[in-house]
């Protein structure tokens, strides 16, 4: 979490040097950065109390576009999660519960086979999309740990039904879908390779 006013101290810098993209990376397991009015526990009690007001966001939003920067926004999934099952456990593939202070504590990823993942992100990049005027919005996407899925038997008996052998085919499922998702909002999906 950076404060505001060092985000616009970071704005200036960047447009002294004619750099005009940020790549804000808003979630991790660490916290959840964006107050979410549709799923307020995400920042609530993803968050330890650090995050950003969607007020806050359109100020910024609207100070680095006066300098001539585009606002680019990363919500990690399916891995670098955890901040978001602290409030949605539903959408971990195990069990919590799960914190954001305790680095040692139980971590997973998103359950990629759940529709209620699915509805859940609709909505999710629905308002996001709203928020963040960019073209491109950021999933991460990167450094999945596949034991979380490996380890449920539910998950496993989803990849077999669906003729999936790999973690890969999976991940490339749960990209797919959360594509279609950003494209139905007008975004242009973005993630790490």
């Amino acid at each position: 979490f950076i404060p505001i006013d060092v985000m616009k101290r970071n704005l200036d810098g960047m447009a002294a040097v004619k750099m005009n993209v940020l790549h804000w990376h808003l979630s991790d397991d660490q916290g959840f950065r964006v107050e979410s009015k549709t799923f307020p526990k995400l920042a609530v009690m993803g968050s330890e109390g650090e995050y950003y007001t969607q007020e806050e966001i359109r100020d910024l939003i609207a100070y680095a576009h006066d300098r001539g920067i585009r606002i680019l926004p990363e919500f990690d999934t399916p891995g670098h999660s955890r901040s978001w099952f602290v409030g949605y456990p539903e959408l971990a593939s195990n069990p919590g519960p799960f914190t954001v202070e305790n680095e040692n504590g139980p971590s997973s990823v998103t359950d990629p086979t759940r529709e209620e993942t699915y509805k859940f992100m609709d909505k999710f990049v629905e308002e996001m999309g709203k928020l963040f005027p960019d073209q491109f919005f950021h999933i991460g996407g990167d450094e999945v740990d596949p034991k979380y899925w490996d380890s449920n038997p539910k998950i496993q008996a989803f990849k077999e039904a669906h003729g999936m052998k790999t973690d890969a085919d999976l991940q490339a499922y749960y990209n797919q879908r959360l594509e279609k998702i950003l494209t139905k909002h007008h975004k242009i999906m973005v993630g790490w390779d």
